[in-house]
């Protein structure tokens, strides 16, 4: 195998390892890339958890234009073409503008339901200072104290509702 094509399989390798490794996709480097199969991608994604089609490309000069030429003909209407290439030191990928601005909508769109998630649920009908207690999660006493997780009793010892009260005896 020539020096060439063995650094294009050592990037290969390297990005299939970084996908499986941040994201928990289950991808390969497709030995067969290019080579009569009706899949010329470079990596093997079986399930279609990655959501583009990709071909790596470790060249010394930056040939994006047929580089990406190459990869939206491999590409499906399902996925579209990304192409990761070695630039220096650095991975890069390219891939259409629209495909990255979906996803950034999506990625928005997530986070946004994730938050309205994690949001307190108030019940209808409760009193304004009552909701603020449900939807901090602190239970209270009847005289307003907060009372830890787990506690059945309020905790002031001068809390008529603890369970160490002791009420003063009155002088005669």
């Amino acid at each position: 195998m020539s020096e060439s094509s063995e650094k294009g399989k050592d990037l290969e390798e390297e990005v299939a390892k970084l996908l499986r490794k941040k994201l928990g996709v289950q991808v390969a480097r497709d030995k067969r890339s290019g080579a009569g199969s009706h899949q010329k991608n470079d990596l093997v994604d079986w399930f279609e958890a990655f959501p583009f089609s990709v071909e790596i490309k470790n060249h010394k000069t930056l040939k994006l234009p047929e580089w990406f030429r190459k990869t939206k003909h491999s590409a499906s209407l399902r996925r579209p073409p990304m192409v990761v290439f070695a630039l220096d030191d650095d991975v890069l990928a390219a891939l259409p503008f629209p495909d990255l601005v979906d996803l950034v909508a999506e990625n928005k769109q997530l986070r946004a339901e994730v938050a309205s998630l994690r949001a307190p649920v108030v019940p209808a009908g409760l009193p304004e200072a009552a909701a603020s207690k449900v939807s901090s999660g602190a239970a209270s006493c009847r005289n307003g104290h907060l009372i830890p997780a787990g506690a059945t009793k309020c905790l002031g010892k001068k809390c008529p509702y603890s369970s160490g009260y002791k009420a003063k005896k009155e002088k005669k």
